[in-house]
């Protein structure tokens, strides 16, 4: 079925002479929707409406609204006059839903929550687009610039004048105080697709486009030192690991230096104990080995006993009695990171001497051969200017961010792998190549320091994944000691983040596990950029199904993330133009032609299927080349 016959020349909008609209086209709609400002629906002292506007007079200034009908899209413009120092605006407001049961919600940045929810069961909120849907039809509701403002969308019960308890949309722009006396809002467009994966790749590809999207790097391979080493790593344990690397022959392409090598968060460029020669040393010794050096740095976090703050206490970003705004407070034991800092505040960019600093800080990293940069805790910058003291009070947080984001990149170089972390999402376009979406996952099953939330975002973001960057699922844990998850348990995990198509990171010592479990690794090598297709994401189902669709032939993926045993049967005509296909499941040798597969999944247990025209002689060394 093509979006364009039976989709795009449906949309349509009415406008009303009491200042209400709609947008209507499919099995679903949105009906009598209104402005608001601050909070509260706009009570103009007179509305002019014409053919493709409407005009809302207040007492203090003009909201004007512009709609246009273009490609099968609404967009809305949305112009403000004489509206200085209002905090945020929804161009959208009050409007009734109509026709959908159920959203997708997209988070603000890693962990989400991402994924599709009912609606009108509790009050919910999404990042930059917002997806309504119905079987055989999806309605969605987006921003293509987030360069200057946090876009979001919330969905709840309504309140209104209309049908009481029907489920309303609002959505628009978080201006923090900053607009001036004219402002013209990015606009809101509004799109229909045939399925919620077809729509949501429509509106990535556009976001993408008009954000300026990364795609130059392959997909990232890499060992980081966090989810073994934590801060522990020292020069003399890398040397160790990148020359037991070399004789195993892992094939990474970077080697990455985490937390630890600072003596003091902020002071990124003074030596600690663990590596007392620094970190030109450190990039030399990877270097020499044959990899290249990675490092991890945060660039907006600052410890209160670093020379940094010492030295320059007016750099910190303070709240408004003054005060440093403190993210962290760490006076139990353990200590975070193992630093003596106690609390952890945040360097304000928008003040040019800390932006001069942080440039000389990310230029001498590269200058010492360092050449992937992960980013973390990025989100510390989000902090709505009209309720903290910047030394530039006149820009955004985002304007703020993606100044610094900017000089970030001039800094290391085109040719340097950019990696966000514990970010938002959409102001990041454009500057990174790579990007963690979930949460940390840890040596166990559970929802903190596990794999839970990872297993919910690899399939939410998954399509936007080689859209804005590659998306990061987190680290690989592949070793047999110090760890609670069962072998099947980790297989299930690894093969997981291999086939959700990103980049693949380990930070177990390889040189140090068995055969067996450097064979996976191996099997889980990153070929060419490749994106799965998860065709179960509009059903509510126990298992996760994921599909790849290869010149040599399919794959198809299914894990019970469950606790409980569970059957699953597919038909493989169900997914594939072609219903029969020679099927063969990884780690079992046996190749024979069907046109389904069903078996009982254990807890936590997964299958991997390939399906090919002809029988595999041998099972595949890599998941992308056989």
């Amino acid at each position: 079925m093509e979006e364009k016959g039976e989709y795009m020349e449906k949309l349509d909008y009415r406008l009303y002479e009491n200042g209400r609209w709609d947008i209507t086209g499919g099995a679903v709609a949105l009906c009598h929707a209104y402005p608001a400002i601050d909070g509260s629906l706009i009570s103009p002292v007179r509305v002019t409406k014409g053919e493709d506007f409407i005009r809302y007079q207040l007492e203090q200034g003009e909201l004007q609204l512009q709609f246009l009908k273009k490609d099968g899209e609404i967009e809305v413009r949305c112009r403000l006059l004489g509206l200085s120092g209002i905090h945020d605006v929804e161009p959208m407001a009050d409007g009734e839903v109509k026709g959908a049961g159920r959203a997708f919600l997209q988070g603000f940045g890693m962990e989400g929550p991402s994924g599709t929810r009912n609606i009108g069961e509790e009050p919910l909120t999404s990042n930059g687009l917002v997806g309504l849907y119905c079987p055989g039809h999806a309605f969605f509701v987006y921003a293509l610039e987030h360069g200057k403002y946090v876009n979001r969308y919330y969905l709840s019960r309504r309140r209104g004048p209309f049908t009481e308890g029907s489920v309303c949309l609002q959505g628009g722009f978080n201006l923090e105080g900053t607009a001036g006396e004219e402002e013209m809002l990015p606009s809101l467009f509004f799109k229909e697709a045939p399925s919620l994966d077809a729509g949501l790749s429509a509106c990535a590809k556009r976001i993408a486009a008009a954000m300026g999207a990364r795609h130059r790097q392959p997909p990232a391979f890499h060992w980081c030192s966090w989810y073994y080493l934590y801060q522990n790593l020292s020069q003399e344990l890398l040397e160790e690991y990148v020359d037991g690397f070399q004789k195993e022959k892992i094939p990474f392409r970077y080697i990455q230096i985490d937390a630890g090598y600072a003596p003091s968060l902020g002071d990124w460029l003074l030596p600690s104990h663990l590596f007392p020669e620094g970190l030109k040393e450190a990039a030399r010794i990877i270097l020499k080995a044959g990899f290249q050096p990675g490092i991890w740095i945060g660039p907006f976090m600052v410890g209160d006993r670093s020379r940094l703050f010492a030295e320059h206490p007016d750099w910190i970003l303070r709240d408004l009695d003054g005060k440093p705004v403190t993210m962290i407070q760490s006076y139990n034991e353990p200590k975070v990171w193992g630093n003596r800092d106690s609390d952890y505040y945040v360097l304000d960019t928008s003040h040019p001497e800390a932006m001069a600093y942080l440039k000389e800080v990310f230029e001498t990293l590269h200058a010492w051969g360092f050449s992937l940069f992960k980013t973390d805790f990025m989100l510390w910058n989000m902090h709505d200017t009209a309720k903290v003291k910047r030394y530039d009070g006149s820009r955004t947080s985002v304007e703020i961010f993606r100044d610094t984001l900017r000089m970030i990149r001039e800094a290391i170089g085109e040719e340097s792998y950019f990696l966000g972390c514990i970010a938002p999402f959409l102001p990041f376009i454009g500057f990174a190549d790579g990007m963690r979406i979930a949460g940390d996952v840890g040596a166990q099953w559970a929802e903190d320091y596990g794999p839970v939330n990872m297993i919910r975002e690899v399939a939410a973001d998954n399509y936007f994944n080689h859209v804005y960057w590659q998306n990061d699922p987190d680290s690989v844990l592949l070793r047999e000691f110090e760890i609670f998850l069962k072998p099947h348990e980790i297989q299930s995990l690894a093969l997981l983040q291999a086939l959700s198509g990103g980049m693949v990171t380990t930070s177990d010592p390889v040189h140090q596990i068995g055969e067996e479990r450097r064979k996976l690794l191996r099997f889980l090598t990153p070929g060419e950029k490749v994106r799965p297709r998860f065709p179960c994401l509009e059903e509510e189902r126990t298992e996760l199904v994921l599909l790849h669709e290869l010149e040599q032939g399919k794959l198809l993926y299914a894990m019970n993330p469950s606790g409980r045993p569970l059957t699953v049967a597919y038909e493989f005509g169900e997914f594939f133009e072609e219903p029969e296909w020679y099927v063969r499941r990884f780690g079992e040798a046996l190749s024979e032609k069907k046109s389904w597969y069903t078996t009982v999944l254990k807890p936590h247990e997964s299958l991997l299927l390939f399906l090919t025209r002809e029988p595999l002689a041998e099972e595949p060394r890599n998941l992308w080349r056989w």
